[in-house]
């Protein structure tokens, strides 16, 4: 099994210096996945993606519009019981007006679901707490196409928690 790492950092814009904005870093198996190419992580996607499969633009450009940095095709993830797959092609942006390279490829990546759905929960949390926390002057930008309210909004459908039956009931 592969093992995703998310963290979530509050950052000073570099020109401007009274904006902010909250940048989810994600890692597979210690591989940053999108630090070539200006990817950022849409954290509405990531979210959609703990609960429900698809086609997910996790990566996207910093307007929320992934075909600006050449990302055609999405996350495509799949659930099982037990595991989330992922399946994308690296590299997972590449310059519109360019042919792919002739090393381009599709990737599989398989995750233990509960960790999975852990690990986007505990980055949510992190990132609200990180807005709230916010009392700078400037702007605080909290993701591609996403307002504060959004984000704030933003929660894993109860269907990728992972439920067990224990006696009589059942825990969650």
């Amino acid at each position: 099994m592969n093992e995703l790492i998310l963290t979530v950092q509050l950052s000073l814009d570099a020109e401007n210096h009274e904006d902010a904005y909250i940048d989810f870093i994600l890692s597979v198996d210690g591989q940053y996945l999108h630090e070539d190419g200006g990817a950022y992580i849409d954290p509405a996607a990531l979210v959609a993606s703990a609960g429900a499969p698809g086609e997910h633009f996790i990566f996207t450009c910093n307007c929320g519009n992934p075909a600006c940095l050449g990302i055609d095709e999405g996350v495509t993830v799949t659930h099982t019981a037990t595991e989330v797959q992922w399946k994308l092609r690296q590299p997972i942006a590449w310059p519109v007006e360019e042919k792919l390279p002739e090393w381009a490829q599709d990737v599989t990546m398989v995750f233990d679901k509960e960790s999975y759905v852990e690990a986007v929960d505990r980055a949510l949390l992190h990132a609200k707490t990180l807005a709230k926390g916010w009392d700078g002057d400037g702007m605080l930008w909290v993701g591609p196409a996403l307002s504060f309210e959004e984000l704030l909004a933003l929660e894993i459908p109860d269907s990728a928690m992972i439920s067990m039956p224990v006696g009589n009931g059942t825990i969650q």
